[in-house]
């Protein structure tokens, strides 16, 4: 599943991850595998990467459908959001193909494009018990928990993905966002953190642990630690490559954090332990973690942002940024 971006700070609080993109998340469910034996299995395999109405033109115009082009073109219909074919589709198909469990596992897919989450989690149900050791229908089940608020649940069937099979991401991404639903903050950066660097996600999930941090604490908790971590981070992911723009934001974020926090007083806490990659407690992100030097930080940040910007409203928004932030000096 895509990682998912996280939200705008709210203040104090639980943190939160972006909310969850149900049809998003749905669709990028794995997809079953296309019968060999199916007498349009070898035209399936030169259309998979066609562009939905491309797809539908295309299967419409089989001279025989077979049940693997109507379960494609039933999908193709979810993926541009034309729920009415998808609904007659699927009807058709739960005709003649009632027990197939392709069928039911696209039954639970449509329901939970269409909301229906009940259904959703009773068709994803019945695969999870015809195929009890494949992941896919518990990252389903996962989901459909999520949706219905049943948090123990979604953590498990997640948990249970992940900690298998590494390569499924997405379960680490909706185990981390339960886990932040439940409040149970530093549980949802380990699981963030355990995303492998030879994943593609790797640069997501450690932007979602620093954000998991910091984003809604309030600035009288003790939080020279989780800065301190964010900072050594933050630094790592710019020897990794991360770009430009994401790098001066996530910098914006955890110098506003600190901000915020020596304005409230610096509460203290448990100190960090030294950590590999991180600066001095005097410093974060190259910044003297004091009113002055947190501000020039945050004006040096959003004045390269305002640099990447293109010409308009946002560069102008974000250079008065950074001028409200700039310290007040003689000159």
């Amino acid at each position: 599943l895509p990682p998912p971006a996280p939200q705008a700070p709210a203040g104090g609080g639980v943190a939160r991850l972006a909310g969850l993109d149900v049809r998003g998340t749905s669709l990028a469910l794995p997809v079953p595998r296309v019968d060999a034996s199916d007498p349009n299995a070898g035209f399936l395999a030169g259309v998979m990467a066609s562009a939905p109405a491309e797809l539908i033109a295309a299967l419409q115009a089989v001279p025989a459908a077979s049940l693997e082009t109507r379960l494609r073109e039933l999908r193709a219909y979810l993926e541009m959001g034309e729920l009415a074919a998808a609904a007659q589709t699927l009807a058709a198909l739960e005709g003649q193909h009632a027990d197939d469990w392709r069928v039911v596992w696209y039954r639970g897919l449509t329901a939970l494009v269409t909301g229906d989450k009940e259904n959703a989690a009773l068709s994803f149900d019945a695969v999870y018990d015809a195929f009890p050791g494949e992941p896919a229908p518990k990252l389903a089940l996962g989901i459909c928990a999520e949706v219905l608020g049943q948090l123990d649940n979604a953590a498990e069937y997640y948990r249970l993905v992940w900690m298998t099979d590494s390569s499924f991401v997405s379960a680490a991404f909706g185990l981390a966002r339960v886990q932040i639903a439940a409040g149970d903050r530093s549980a949802a950066v380990r699981t963030l953190e355990s995303v492998p660097e030879a994943s593609i996600h790797f640069t997501a999930a450690r932007i979602a642990a620093v954000r998991a941090r910091l984003r809604e604490r309030a600035p009288d908790e003790p939080l020279l630690a989780d800065l301190m971590a964010a900072s050594a981070q933050v630094s790592g992911l710019a020897g990794l490559g991360l770009d430009a723009v994401r790098r001066e934001r996530l910098s914006a974020e955890v110098l506003g954090t600190a901000l915020d926090w020596v304005l409230s007083g610096s509460p203290s806490g448990p100190q960090p332990a030294a950590q590999a990659g991180a600066r001095a407690p005097g410093t974060l992100l190259g910044s003297e973690l004091d009113e002055r030097g947190l501000r020039f930080g945050l004006e040096r940040a959003y004045r390269m942002l305002a640099r990447l910007a293109e010409p308009g409203a946002e560069r102008i928004e974000l250079v008065e940024r950074a001028n409200r932030f700039r310290p007040r000096t003689w000159v």
